[in-house]
Order: structure tokens, then C-alpha cells, then sequence
């Protein structure tokens, strides 16, 4: 993922896709954090580690992602995301702007009252 403007993807900058399904993932303006565009499932599992990684890299002590126009994620993409927040060192976490709402209603059922991800709306 290049967080300078470009979409991940290729040396081109390109979307990760495969099979119809794609995530593309853009810095945010305004913060240390990504905008993503697209869906994170068993498809793009391999785009939405890239993004991840480099998320988890930004600095400060909150890792921001915008996710409002996010169309779809997994089980699987959610536990990545805890996975990923839960070796944040401590005090920081990833604060997700307007996810899904199937995102705040997993992380509630299967991890209640996980700090290390803050729902933003």
C-alpha cells in the first residue's frame, strides 16, 4: 500500500482486486490513517493485511481508518483487525470512522469492551 495518494496495488498504484472483489486504500487528509473503498473478505485478505501493516505504522496514538465507503467485511477481516489492534503497544488503538454497521455489532458480540479499537460514527 502506498500511503502518499495512490491506491495499493501494483507498481502502478492500481487497486488490489481479484475475482470482482477489490479494496483500495487512500491516506486521510486530515490525520495519520487510510480511507478504504471496496470490501475486505477472503478475496482481499491479502490487500487488507498490506493495509494493516502500514496502518498500524502511522504514527501517534490513534490509528485512523475511514471505512464509510467500505460495501462489505467479513468475519475473517474483523478478527484481523482485533488481531492487528491487540499487538498495538500499549495506549495506542485504531479508531474506525463510519464502519459498516456490521463491524461495531461483531466486535460487540465477540469482543465486548475491546479498547484497543474505538468506533467513531
Amino acid at each position: 500500500m502506498n500511503m502518499k495518494g495512490r491506491p495499493a496495488g501494483g507498481a502502478d498504484g492500481g487497486t488490489m482486486s481479484a475475482e470482482g472483489a477489490s479494496l483500495e486504500a487512500y491516506p486521510m487528509p486530515d490525520r495519520p490513517g487510510v480511507r478504504l473503498i471496496g470490501e475486505m473478505s477472503a478475496l482481499t485478505r491479502a490487500a487488507w493485511h498490506t493495509v494493516l501493516e502500514e496502518l498500524v505504522r502511522q504514527p501517534g496514538e490513534a490509528c485512523h481508518a475511514d471505512l464509510s465507503q467500505v460495501t462489505f467485511v467479513d468475519v475473517a477481516g474483523i478478527t484481523d483487525l482485533v488481531l492487528t489492534a491487540q499487538a498495538l503497544t500499549s495506549g495506542r488503538r485504531i479508531v474506525l470512522h463510519h464502519p459498516p454497521p456490521q463491524v461495531p455489532r461483531i466486535l460487540e458480540l465477540f469482543w465486548p469492551g475491546l479498547s484497543e479499537i474505538e468506533v467513531a460514527s
